[in-house]
C-alpha cells in the first residue's frame, strides 16, 4: 500500500503538463500579438527618427526575453519536475538543462524578469516626453524589487550549492 500510494504520488508530476502547454499556447499567442502590433507599427507609425526606432528595437528585445523567459520555464520545468527529455542529442540540448535544478531555475527566472523590467525603463526613457513620471518612478521601483529578488535567490542558490561553485572554479 505504501508502495503504490508513493508511486501514484510521484505520478502526480504529470499534472504539470497540461500547464505547460498553456504557456506554450500563450507563448503563440503572445507572438502573434507581437507580429500583428510590429506591423501596425510599421505601416501606420514608422518614422526614421532614432527614438521611434530604438522604442521599436527595445519592443523587439523585450519579446524576445519574455519568449525566451517561457520557454525557459517551460524546458527547465519539464526537465526537472515532470521527465527528462530522452532522445535529444547532446550537441542539440540547450547546455543549462543539464545544470539545472529548482533552485537554479528560479535564480534564471527572477534575473529574466529583471531584465524585462529594465527593459521597459529603457523604452520610457526614450519616450521620456511622452511618459508620466509617476508611472516611470513605479517602475524603477518594480525593477528595484526584481532585480533585489533575483540577487537574493542567486546568493541564496549559492550559498545552498557550494561544490556547484567549486565545480565550476575547476573548469575555468
Amino acid at each position: 500500500m505504501k508502495k503504490s500510494l508513493g508511486k501514484f504520488i510521484y505520478a502526480t508530476r504529470w499534472i504539470l503538463y497540461p500547464i505547460n502547454l498553456g504557456l506554450l499556447a500563450v507563448l503563440a499567442m503572445y507572438v502573434l500579438a507581437f507580429l500583428v502590433n510590429d506591423y501596425r507599427f510599421i505601416v501606420h507609425q514608422f518614422t526614421w527618427e532614432m527614438e521611434s526606432l530604438m522604442v521599436l528595437l527595445l519592443g523587439f528585445v523585450d519579446a524576445a526575453m519574455v519568449a525566451n523567459l517561457i520557454i525557459m520555464i517551460v524546458q527547465g520545468g519539464h526537465q526537472i519536475f515532470i521527465h527528462k527529455f530522452d532522445g535529444i542529442e547532446h550537441d542539440e540540448r540547450a547546455q543549462w538543462l543539464d545544470h539545472i535544478d529548482s533552485g537554479l531555475l528560479k535564480v534564471k527566472t527572477a534575473q529574466s524578469i529583471a531584465g524585462i523590467t529594465l527593459i521597459q525603463i529603457l523604452k520610457d526613457f526614450v519616450n521620456i516626453e511622452k511618459v508620466e513620471w509617476i508611472l516611470i518612478v513605479h517602475r524603477m521601483a518594480i525593477h528595484a524589487m526584481a532585480l533585489i529578488s533575483a540577487l537574493m535567490m542567486a546568493w541564496i542558490w549559492r550559498v545552498t550549492h557550494p561544490t556547484q561553485e567549486q565545480h565550476h572554479e575547476e573548469h575555468a
